[in-house]
């Protein structure tokens, strides 16, 4: 069912997919981020529920990340993850991950969360950056274990990260982790160069990754002066809640007209169909990841088969950890009904 919601969302004006700031607060200060603060308490967990059912029920989210600041902060994280799974949404985590423990990767398997991306910049942590995988080397061990859901590491790619980059990368494939890579922006506007550039081709040499291809290809493009015209699905397709329950475009933009969650309706979701001016200088992945695969699905898809047939064999195919938390999961589900894993 939930499958098949989602398949629904790429032809109809409803949302597809949502970003929910549960906590503004975060236990790092990294130079680069303008999405974090260190005194900012919670949302309150009735409030995050009231908006949560109003996504999901009315305005068809199906795909929702739980973002920070830091999400591992709310005391009530893993019972707004299964909130939103038992409503049928496929659950996403996005964290710094120092702040796992034994006790809440289990609270979160038994919450249903789907995913967790793990975001490391550097292997040494440095004032730019706090996300170092040296002080996360011994969690992942762990999280590798332990979690039933799928876990992928997201780098920030940047001049204060290139000398760290390559072997960032190799380690965390060596690990048996898939990694995205992303550039960094500033409020918004893409931080693109040939020097970035050298280093996502061989980031797309070595890594095997379904959602890379279309990316790499915009990338390419304005690097080169070439970029396609694209229309933002900010405010339509996807949406980004901050911790006061406005709606707007994405983390760094605002819409032409701002509105709280709980009156929006989907012919206000419609009227934010419609191109941005920042759509240029775009350095938002989700959003144009989300723009470009709901403004045409079969070709999307296309590109990034062609992208796992011409790469096969290389890198860390999209298996391997992800299909050992898939057999947990079944394991720990056939535990709860009585019915064999393998039946």
């Amino acid at each position: 069912m939930r499958k098949l919601a989602t398949l629904k969302r790429l032809f109809d004006d409803r949302a597809l997919y949502c970003q929910l700031i549960v906590t503004r607060r975060c236990n790092l200060a990294c130079g680069y981020c303008n999405e974090f603060d260190a005194v900012s308490k919670p949302v309150p967990y009735e409030e995050l529920i009231r908006w949560m059912d109003h996504l999901i029920d009315e305005l068809g989210v199906t795909i929702m990340d739980f973002l920070g600041g830091e999400p591992l902060l709310h005391p009530r994280i893993a019972d707004l993850v299964r909130h939103a799974h038992e409503k049928g949404c496929w659950t996403n985590i996005i964290t710094n991950g120092l702040l796992l423990s034994d006790d809440l990767v289990e609270a979160l398997n038994s919450a249903g969360l789907d995913s967790m991306c793990v975001s490391i910049d550097r292997v040494n942590p440095t004032d730019f950056t706090h996300k170092g995988l040296r002080p996360l080397r011994r969690k992942l061990a762990r999280l590798r274990e332990r979690a039933d859901f799928q876990v992928e590491c997201n780098a920030v790619l940047c001049e204060e990260t290139f000398d760290e980059f390559e072997e960032l990368v190799l380690e965390l494939k060596a690990l048996g982790f898939p990694v995205r890579c992303g550039v960094r922006h500033y409020e918004g506007k893409l931080d693109l160069n040939e020097a970035v550039r050298e280093r996502l081709e061989w980031f797309h040499s070595h890594f095997r990754h379904w959602r890379i291809a279309p990316m790499m290809d915009l990338h390419r493009a304005r690097i080169d002066g070439n970029a396609p015209e694209w229309k933002c699905a900010g405010g339509y397709k996807f949406l980004y809640i901050d911790e006061f329950g406005t709606v707007k475009a994405c983390s760094q933009v605002s819409l032409r007209e701002p509105k709280h969650v709980l009156d929006m309706s989907v012919a206000d979701l419609k009227a934010n169909d419609h191109h941005k001016p920042c759509e240029k200088e775009c350095g938002v992945s989700c959003v144009i990841q989300t723009s470009l695969i709901t403004a045409n699905p079969i070709g999307y898809a296309a590109r990034c088969a062609q992208h796992l047939i011409q790469t096969r064999g290389q890198g860390v195919a999209y298996g391997g950890f992800q299909k050992a938390s898939t057999r947990r999961r079944a394991e720990r589900e056939a535990e709860k009904t009585g019915v064999g894993a393998g039946t």
